[in-house]
């Protein structure tokens, strides 16, 4: 993995942790968010978005659509634009694609609570099946059903 790449990898991990601290605490955040959210139900805006980006999401919803909400929202990273494609649930767990502009799959990662835990984008899509936890976080899920 390139340096440039594993960087964008923490500083989105840095902001999915920040910004679930500040929801825990119920801190409102008066930085400025660089995220701008996509409505995929639109078929205008889904023209103009990465067919790998569209996979994603669609995966996801026709997923946990029961049990959970997909977004997709353009974000800067690193000054770099990136499609981020995020799961959440009534619980503390979720999933996240990253994208570049052309689609090219930047990283999988399975959450939990503030935690993110990088993967292979076909295993971690395949932990909404059974909300399965990989091992870095399952700890994390052992502190929580203490």
């Amino acid at each position: 993995m390139s340096d440039r790449l594993q960087t964008i990898r923490d500083s989105w991990a840095n902001q999915h942790a920040q910004a679930y601290q500040a929801q825990e605490t119920e801190v409102q955040s008066f930085q400025a968010n660089p995220a701008m959210s996509l409505d995929l139900s639109d078929e205008k805006v889904r023209s103009t978005v990465p067919q790998s980006v569209l996979e994603a999401y669609d995966y996801y919803l026709n997923q946990i659509s029961d049990w959970g909400s997909v977004a997709v929202a353009q974000e800067k990273i690193q000054n770099q634009d990136i499609y981020a494609v995020t799961v959440s649930t009534d619980g503390d767990d979720g999933w996240a694609e990253l994208f570049d502009t052309e689609g090219q799959e930047l990283g999988a990662a399975r959450t939990l609570c503030e935690k993110v835990a990088w993967g292979e984008m076909n295993t971690v899509r395949s932990y909404t099946k059974n909300s399965e936890l990989p091992s870095e976080l399952q700890a994390k899920a052992d502190e929580q059903n203490v």
